[in-house]
Protein backbone atom coordinates (compact mmCIF):
# COMPACT_ATOMS: atom_id res chain seq x y z
CA UNK A 1 0.00 0.00 0.00
CA UNK A 2 1.50 3.54 -0.78
CA UNK A 3 2.42 6.12 1.44
CA UNK A 4 1.01 9.44 -0.32
CA UNK A 5 2.81 11.23 2.72
CA UNK A 6 6.26 10.36 2.32
CA UNK A 7 6.74 7.80 5.07
CA UNK A 8 7.07 4.92 4.59
CA UNK A 9 5.58 1.58 6.57
CA UNK A 10 7.24 -2.00 6.25
CA UNK A 11 7.70 -3.66 2.90
CA UNK A 12 6.17 -0.73 1.20
CA UNK A 13 7.35 2.30 -0.96
CA UNK A 14 7.00 5.89 -0.90
CA UNK A 15 5.11 7.14 -3.58
CA UNK A 16 6.85 10.73 -3.38
CA UNK A 17 10.55 11.40 -2.87
CA UNK A 18 10.97 13.06 0.53
CA UNK A 19 12.51 16.19 -1.25
CA UNK A 20 8.69 16.81 -2.44
CA UNK A 21 6.53 16.27 0.66
CA UNK A 22 6.19 19.14 3.09
CA UNK A 23 6.14 18.88 6.44
CA UNK A 24 2.40 20.03 7.87
CA UNK A 25 3.65 22.45 10.39
CA UNK A 26 4.45 24.81 7.92
CA UNK A 27 1.02 24.83 5.65
CA UNK A 28 -0.08 28.29 6.55
CA UNK A 29 3.50 29.62 6.14
CA UNK A 30 3.40 28.10 2.30
CA UNK A 31 -0.28 29.41 1.54
CA UNK A 32 0.85 32.89 2.97
CA UNK A 33 3.73 32.70 0.33
CA UNK A 34 1.74 31.03 -2.66
CA UNK A 35 -1.24 33.13 -1.85
CA UNK A 36 -0.27 36.50 -0.60
CA UNK A 37 -3.82 37.24 -1.42
CA UNK A 38 -6.74 36.17 0.78
CA UNK A 39 -7.60 32.49 -0.13
CA UNK A 40 -11.59 31.89 0.07
CA UNK A 41 -14.70 33.53 0.80
CA UNK A 42 -15.60 35.31 3.90
CA UNK A 43 -18.81 33.60 6.16
CA UNK A 44 -21.64 35.36 4.65
CA UNK A 45 -20.98 34.09 1.06
CA UNK A 46 -20.28 30.76 2.48
CA UNK A 47 -23.55 29.75 3.92
CA UNK A 48 -25.58 31.44 1.66
CA UNK A 49 -27.33 28.51 -0.06
CA UNK A 50 -28.95 30.54 -2.65
CA UNK A 51 -25.78 31.56 -4.28
CA UNK A 52 -23.17 28.00 -3.36
CA UNK A 53 -26.01 25.55 -2.92
CA UNK A 54 -24.91 23.14 -0.05
CA UNK A 55 -22.20 22.71 1.71
CA UNK A 56 -20.17 19.45 1.93
CA UNK A 57 -16.86 18.31 4.12
CA UNK A 58 -15.11 18.35 0.46
CA UNK A 59 -15.85 22.02 0.81
CA UNK A 60 -13.54 22.50 3.96
CA UNK A 61 -9.81 22.37 4.66
CA UNK A 62 -9.27 22.35 8.08
CA UNK A 63 -5.29 22.37 8.79
CA UNK A 64 -3.71 20.98 11.89
CA UNK A 65 -2.70 23.80 14.90
CA UNK A 66 -2.06 24.58 17.99
CA UNK A 67 -5.63 25.70 20.75
CA UNK A 68 -5.12 27.71 23.66
CA UNK A 69 -7.33 25.95 25.76
CA UNK A 70 -7.68 22.09 27.02
CA UNK A 71 -9.55 20.06 24.50
CA UNK A 72 -11.61 19.17 27.32
CA UNK A 73 -13.33 22.37 27.09
CA UNK A 74 -14.18 21.98 23.89
CA UNK A 75 -18.35 21.20 23.75
CA UNK A 76 -20.02 19.69 20.74
CA UNK A 77 -23.54 20.97 22.27
CA UNK A 78 -25.84 22.23 19.43
CA UNK A 79 -29.15 23.92 20.05
CA UNK A 80 -31.74 22.68 17.97
CA UNK A 81 -34.33 24.93 19.34
CA UNK A 82 -34.87 27.37 21.68
CA UNK A 83 -35.52 24.60 24.46
CA UNK A 84 -33.44 21.42 22.92
CA UNK A 85 -29.90 20.91 22.68
CA UNK A 86 -28.12 18.31 21.56
CA UNK A 87 -25.13 17.08 23.52
CA UNK A 88 -23.97 14.51 20.45
CA UNK A 89 -25.02 16.79 17.21
CA UNK A 90 -26.37 14.16 14.99
CA UNK A 91 -29.61 14.94 13.48
CA UNK A 92 -31.20 12.36 10.68
CA UNK A 93 -32.56 13.29 7.53
CA UNK A 94 -36.23 13.81 7.78
CA UNK A 95 -36.77 11.62 4.35
CA UNK A 96 -38.73 8.61 3.77
CA UNK A 97 -35.79 6.62 2.77
CA UNK A 98 -33.86 7.17 5.74
CA UNK A 99 -35.48 8.57 9.06
CA UNK A 100 -38.34 6.37 10.21
CA UNK A 101 -38.89 5.25 13.73
CA UNK A 102 -35.99 2.58 13.39
CA UNK A 103 -33.78 5.49 12.42
CA UNK A 104 -35.35 7.74 15.07
CA UNK A 105 -34.90 4.94 17.94
CA UNK A 106 -31.00 4.65 17.29
CA UNK A 107 -30.52 8.58 16.60
CA UNK A 108 -31.87 8.90 20.20
CA UNK A 109 -29.78 6.00 21.54
CA UNK A 110 -27.16 7.73 20.52
CA UNK A 111 -27.81 10.88 21.74
CA UNK A 112 -29.21 12.47 18.53
CA UNK A 113 -31.97 13.23 16.74
CA UNK A 114 -34.27 11.47 14.44
CA UNK A 115 -36.67 13.90 12.38
CA UNK A 116 -39.02 11.53 10.72
CA UNK A 117 -40.23 11.94 7.57
CA UNK A 118 -43.59 13.32 6.90
CA UNK A 119 -44.01 11.29 3.38
CA UNK A 120 -47.23 9.86 4.93
CA UNK A 121 -50.72 10.44 6.70
CA UNK A 122 -51.07 12.10 9.95
CA UNK A 123 -51.78 8.99 11.42
CA UNK A 124 -48.88 7.37 10.16
CA UNK A 125 -46.33 10.27 10.94
CA UNK A 126 -48.27 10.46 14.41
CA UNK A 127 -47.77 6.38 14.88
CA UNK A 128 -44.37 6.44 14.32
CA UNK A 129 -43.48 9.31 16.72
CA UNK A 130 -45.66 6.98 19.33
CA UNK A 131 -43.34 3.97 18.80
CA UNK A 132 -40.38 6.32 19.35
CA UNK A 133 -41.12 7.79 22.42
CA UNK A 134 -42.67 4.18 23.95
CA UNK A 135 -38.95 2.36 23.14
CA UNK A 136 -37.58 2.49 26.44
CA UNK A 137 -40.21 1.46 28.95
CA UNK A 138 -38.10 3.07 32.00
CA UNK A 139 -38.25 6.34 30.87
CA UNK A 140 -42.08 7.05 30.78
CA UNK A 141 -45.39 7.54 33.32
CA UNK A 142 -47.53 5.19 31.48
CA UNK A 143 -46.04 2.12 30.06
CA UNK A 144 -47.17 -0.56 28.25
CA UNK A 145 -48.04 -3.90 30.78
CA UNK A 146 -49.52 -7.07 30.68
CA UNK A 147 -52.23 -8.69 33.23
CA UNK A 148 -50.79 -12.21 34.56
CA UNK A 149 -53.25 -14.19 32.19
CA UNK A 150 -51.55 -12.27 29.09
CA UNK A 151 -51.32 -14.94 26.32
CA UNK A 152 -47.92 -15.46 24.73
CA UNK A 153 -50.09 -13.80 21.21
CA UNK A 154 -51.21 -11.10 23.10
CA UNK A 155 -47.40 -10.25 23.84
CA UNK A 156 -46.16 -11.17 20.11
CA UNK A 157 -48.51 -8.79 18.91
CA UNK A 158 -47.49 -6.20 20.95
CA UNK A 159 -44.26 -6.42 20.44
CA UNK A 160 -45.05 -6.14 16.44
CA UNK A 161 -47.02 -3.40 17.57
CA UNK A 162 -44.69 -1.36 19.46
CA UNK A 163 -41.03 -2.44 18.83
CA UNK A 164 -39.54 -4.18 22.45
CA UNK A 165 -40.71 -6.79 23.87
CA UNK A 166 -40.41 -5.56 27.67
CA UNK A 167 -43.64 -5.39 29.78
CA UNK A 168 -44.36 -5.45 33.15
CA UNK A 169 -46.93 -7.57 34.22
CA UNK A 170 -49.49 -5.43 36.56
CA UNK A 171 -51.54 -7.74 39.17
CA UNK A 172 -50.08 -8.74 42.59
CA UNK A 173 -47.59 -11.04 42.60
CA UNK A 174 -47.02 -12.77 45.79
CA UNK A 175 -43.07 -12.68 45.40
CA UNK A 176 -42.57 -9.22 45.70
CA UNK A 177 -45.28 -7.09 46.28
CA UNK A 178 -43.96 -3.53 45.67
CA UNK A 179 -42.12 -4.61 42.19
CA UNK A 180 -43.97 -6.16 39.70
CA UNK A 181 -42.44 -9.24 37.81
CA UNK A 182 -40.98 -8.14 34.12
CA UNK A 183 -41.31 -10.08 31.16
CA UNK A 184 -38.58 -10.12 28.38
CA UNK A 185 -38.56 -10.80 24.89
CA UNK A 186 -36.01 -13.81 25.24
CA UNK A 187 -38.76 -15.54 27.59
CA UNK A 188 -40.28 -16.25 25.18
CA UNK A 189 -40.39 -17.96 21.50
CA UNK A 190 -42.28 -15.43 20.04
CA UNK A 191 -41.40 -17.65 16.49
CA UNK A 192 -43.59 -20.48 17.84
Amino acid sequence: MPILNGGSMAGSESVLPKSKVMDFSQALDVLKNEYPERDGIDIKTLVDSQKNGGLTYNDFLILPGYIGFPASAVTLETPVTKRITLKTPFISSPMDTVTEHNMAIHMALLGGLGVVHHNCSAEEQAEMVRKVKRFENGFILDPIVISPTTTVGEARALKEKWGFGGFPVTGKPKQNPRLPPIHFSMMFNYNQ
